[in-house]
């Protein structure tokens, strides 16, 4: 999670990114209802607005791709992001692939 939010922290300088030692700041993190490590607090207007816990949303692993997390973050409109949502990324190139090919030779091997 750090090395993802090192990046945002310098790309995303219309945001304020604040890290604390959860353990080691239990009265600020009993304030921010934080109980599961990792989470982010997305605070907005000095209101806590929503909370990103763990890596569910972010498949389930901590080797996330970054972007993931950066649509994550522009949904609940802490950054702006102009980036393509997952929803509209081309399809790999193996289902790209999937399609039945024919000749449009008529000769075929099976008589």
């Amino acid at each position: 999670m750090d090395k993802h939010m090192c990046v945002f922290a310098k790309q995303h300088t219309e945001t304020r990114f604040v890290k604390i030692h959860a353990e080691k700041s239990p009265f600020l993190a009993e304030g921010l209802k934080i109980v599961v490590l990792p989470t982010l607090a997305l605070i907005k207007n000095t209101k806590i607005d929503d909370y990103v816990v763990g890596f569910n949303e972010l498949g389930g692993r901590d080797d996330y791709i970054t972007e993931d997390l950066e649509e994550r973050l522009a949904r609940a409109q802490v950054i702006h992001y102009e980036g393509e949502s997952s929803s509209h990324k081309p399809k790999s190139m193996t289902q790209a692939r999937r399609s039945v090919r024919q000749s449009a030779n008529s000769d075929s091997d099976s008589e």
